[in-house]
């Protein structure tokens, strides 16, 4: 279905026709909720890693609070996850994110692989009721929440994968430290829950294979400019004492 959308108005000689324009093209970007400062670490950290973890492959896109557009045919049928992840796009999706607002499966292909919700006060009745079942309508294989206060989500941490079209909870496990942690097996990693010193919870992300704690995608690409530096740094004083032991071989002749 589309909305009709007039030009402005002609000369009494002159008529237009109305410009057709989708539904789904006149929908509003995702406003944060007014407790959205309850989610912000949260979410900026946990998609910065995961960014930093497919950022050499153009085949997979990832965003977050943006608009996904599960049936065009139905108007109104969209949701915003707080993060999101598509896999096997045929297209780069560095190229959907310069020419689309929205996410909308019927024109690129794959249906998200993973969507993720992050507890706030006025969202989470949603993200446990109404989203849930969206995000199963939609086929997303994986539907995680986290709750950093322990308190909107009534437990920290909870994975689920869709089997015959119902979500079951992924196994979760706890550390003798008091972690606890459960395992995306389309992600390849354990989303881990810590409380520190001070009683807040935080949450990390452990690559499942390598068991290597992941950055964010700034504090990736700063190691890997200082490993660069420092890679360049003893090139040259390589080739400083190349020069100086051929300066010694020639003094000696």
């Amino acid at each position: 279905m589309t909305t009709a959308r007039t030009n402005a108005p002609q000369s009494a000689d002159t008529t237009t026709d109305a410009v057709e324009i989708p539904w789904y093209d006149l929908i509003d970007d995702p406003e944060p909720p007014e407790d959205g400062m309850q989610q912000e670490d949260t979410i900026h950290d946990v998609m910065s890693i995961l960014k930093a973890r497919y950022e050499n492959h153009p085949d997979v896109l990832l965003s977050g609070q943006t608009n996904v557009i599960y049936n065009s045919e139905v108007p109104g049928s969209y949701v915003a996850p707080d993060g999101f992840v598509v896999f096997g796009l045929e297209t780069d999706s560095k190229l959907i994110k310069w020419e689309r607002r929205s996410y909308r499966i019927d024109e690129w292909g794959p249906t998200p692989a993973f969507v993720l919700e992050v507890a706030s006060e006025s969202t989470a009745l949603r993200d446990l009721g109404e989203k849930r079942e969206i995000y199963a309508e939609m086929g997303a294989q994986e539907y995680w929440r986290l709750d950093k206060r322990r308190e909107y989500y009534g437990e920290p941490l909870v994975g689920e994968r869709l089997v015959d079209g119902e979500y079951v909870r992924f196994e979760l496990h706890t550390e003798a430290n008091g972690d606890v942690w459960s395992r995306s097996e389309v992600l390849g990693v354990d989303f881990y829950y810590r409380v520190e010193d001070d009683g807040r919870g935080e949450f990390l992300v452990r690559d499942s294979l390598t068991g290597e704690w992941l950055n964010t995608l700034g504090t990736e690409r700063t190691l890997r400019q200082d490993a660069e530096a420092r890679a360049q740094a003893a090139e040259a004083r390589n080739r400083e004492l190349q020069a100086e032991l051929e300066r010694l071989r020639q003094g000696e002749e």
